[in-house]
């Protein structure tokens, strides 16, 4: 942020946050820490007497005071675990602020001591991890409109920084500007054959047109939509992660997984406004499929009211099924299921007309 003018001296001021946050874990943890402690300034070890003349040999335990070389050792391991660099800066700190001598040098070792227990305690880099976490997100929230304004390549930055999240967060969707999007498919026989083309997409070649290897099915559910009044245009939403793709988060298992609904399209009203229709073709034979609906439901719930449909196409046998997830009864449908096919085949579907 301070690259970019957002916020002077941001480096800083977040090692300074953070040096309060372990301030509070050394509190908070006093116990461990100080057995932590203990064992960096001690070194377990055996020594072997041997009897020459008769040939006994015992080992006898030792204690001996840490060496300069043990304690970097586990200085440096704590590091890896909080961050070479916080690690480097919360030293100074505590050497300058807590040091009990004038000698800088004996107090940064001292400090170095302290950060090597702090990374023997688990508890210290899950809180510390969770406070940064914390405070990056703050930061990307009050600056949000800000970065709006910084270039492409820029916006990336930090939508990577919210991806890196290990609770998932909310990042705005950009304006996709150019693919690489292949038009031909290559046959067995080494013959290339031109890819069908659909009209109307918002990335398309001079003549309007857009190339798609859809299987039969995604092709008719395009077909379908461009033929609807009032269709102006459609995205094929990328299924890899990038900053011009719609992820929707869900749960599998206790893991969040992201889901790239395959469409959206626009519409114009006869007021002359525009909306937006998510239009995902749900293939049904999947482990997963029913984990997936259901991000999508919860999707629906908290941003229903920025689309006009979001719906869930199967084709069930010969028939094409839809789940209208703008639909509260629907969506509560979907969440409570435990076979897909059933709800596709009962009451809270319809039929999707092609």
């Amino acid at each position: 942020m301070a690259v970019d003018g957002l916020l002077p001296d941001a480096g800083k001021l977040a090692h300074s946050e953070m040096h309060k946050v372990l301030n509070g874990i050394r509190a908070r943890f006093k116990t461990e820490i100080e057995a932590a402690r203990k064992s960096v300034m001690t070194v377990e070890g055996k020594s072997l007497k041997a009897d020459l003349k008769g040939g006994a040999m015992t080992f006898d335990d030792f204690l001996e005071e840490a060496d300069y070389a043990v304690i970097e050792d586990a200085y440096r391991r704590a590091g890896r675990a909080i961050s070479p660099d916080l690690a480097t800066t919360y030293s100074d700190y505590l050497a300058r602020n807590e040091g009990k001598t004038d000698d800088m040098e004996t107090a940064l070792m001292d400090a170095h001591v302290s950060i090597a227990a702090l990374g023997l305690v688990p508890q210290v880099r899950e809180t510390l991890e969770a406070e940064a976490e914390k405070l990056a997100n703050q930061w990307l929230t009050r600056f949000r409109v800000e970065i709006k304004d910084l270039s492409d390549e820029r916006q990336d930055v930090y939508r990577q920084i919210r991806e890196m999240s290990a609770n998932p967060m909310d990042v705005d969707l950009a304006r996709p500007t150019s693919w690489m999007q292949a038009t031909t498919i290559r046959e067995a026989n080494g013959t290339e054959t031109p890819l069908p083309t659909f009209e109307r997409h918002l990335l398309c070649d001079e003549q309007g047109l857009f190339p798609e290897d859809f299987n039969s099915w995604e092709g008719e559910v395009v077909r379908a939509e461009l033929g609807r009044s009032g269709t102006v245009a459609w995205y094929r939403n990328p299924s890899r992660a990038s900053q011009d793709s719609l992820g929707i988060i869900y749960d599998d298992g206790g893991e969040p997984k992201i889901v790239r609904p395959d469409f959206v399209f626009f519409g114009q009203q006869g007021d002359g406004t525009f909306t937006a229709d998510i239009v995902d073709p749900h293939g049904i034979q999947f482990g997963d499929a029913i984990p997936k609906l259901k991000g999508l439901a919860q999707y629906a719930e908290r941003f229903g009211d920025q689309y006009r449909r979001i719906d869930a196409v199967a084709k069930i046998g010969d028939t094409f099924r839809v789940l209208d997830l703008k639909e509260a009864a629907t969506r509560a449908a979907v969440l409570a299921a435990t076979s897909i096919k059933a709800l596709y085949e009962g009451a809270h579907a319809s039929d999707y007309l092609v």
